[in-house]
């Protein structure tokens, strides 16, 4: 085996121990904060009222799939807007994926303080955004919002 080839092979070995040992690539971990830095932010516009930061980073054909199990879209987010009152929202429990560079996917369990219609919203999620790059702006593409269940008191 020539001096070239070895070479070749140890990088190529080492490159990939070291995704095995849980390194993340420079570029996955870049897109990760800024996904996750834009979600806080619209969660946040969400709170002031900012429908237009909001729709500034939801995708044309953004579609989401809610609790409630209806497909909802852009122009539904805009419609419904006035109808929901975001206090506060935590996030924990993060799973991020870059999936090609162009697209990734964020999976986050989520607890809320929101009503609809005045009405109180479910307080537990598992929240699932799929991003996609274009023009160098992460938007959001697509939403599944999936109610948990209440976590009961120890016994």
């Amino acid at each position: 085996m020539n001096v070239t080839r070895a070479c070749l092979i140890t990088a190529v070995l080492l490159s990939t121990a070291s995704l095995a040992a849980g390194q993340i690539p420079a570029e996955e971990s870049a897109a990760e904060t800024k996904i996750t830095a834009t979600l806080h932010q619209m969660y946040e516009a969400e709170k002031r009222r900012d429908l237009k930061f909001v729709l500034a980073h939801l995708a044309d054909d953004f579609a989401e799939v809610a609790g409630d199990g209806k497909v909802y879209h852009r122009s539904d987010i805009e419609a419904g807007w006035a109808d929901v009152s975001l206090k506060s929202y935590e996030l924990s429990d993060c799973l991020f994926k870059v999936m090609t560079p162009d697209a990734a996917y964020l999976s986050c369990a989520m607890k809320v303080d929101a009503t609809y219609k005045g009405q109180p919203f479910p307080q537990r999620f598992r929240v699932t955004t799929v991003w996609t790059q274009r023009q160098g702006e992460w938007l959001i593409r697509f939403e599944q919002g999936t109610i948990a269940e209440e976590k009961s008191p120890a016994k």
